[in-house]
């Protein structure tokens, strides 16, 4: 697996967030990862919510692959999102547009949690 330090310094952080809104016994839970990257972040939370349905997204095609193959292709629909955005080069800066792309999707922001390596965990919960 490709390993990023930031994915590694966030995926406990994020997990304790998650932790607030998932049972790890409850079945039927669907979480979408948005920017999945190298897969890390996937793959730990699968392995601490077992019952849950992951669906990881990135504009890379090769990062998505990864992704699947490290949590066992167990895609489905969004809940949950949690976006990078420490690369100046890359990732969403504007929280607003996301905020308004799940409006549109009938998703609301719940909570916007900061994370330890200049990054949001945006919780989405369906209307």
């Amino acid at each position: 697996m490709l390993v990023a330090e930031a994915a590694e310094r966030n995926k406990e952080p994020i997990l304790q967030v998650l932790r607030q809104y998932l049972d790890s016994a409850q079945r039927g839970v669907r979480v979408l990862e948005v920017a999945s990257g190298s897969g890390q972040h996937i793959a730990h939370f699968a392995r601490a919510f077992p019952h849950a349905e992951w669906q990881p997204s990135d504009v890379d095609q090769r990062c998505l692959d990864r992704a699947c193959s490290e949590q066992q292709d167990t895609c489905s629909n969004p809940r949950l999102c949690s976006s990078p955005m420490g690369n100046p080069e890359w990732g969403l800066r504007d929280t607003s547009l996301l905020k308004d792309l799940g409006q549109a999707s009938g998703l609301l922001l719940e909570r916007m949690v900061d994370m330890p390596a200049n990054n949001k965990c945006l919780i989405f919960r369906k209307q």
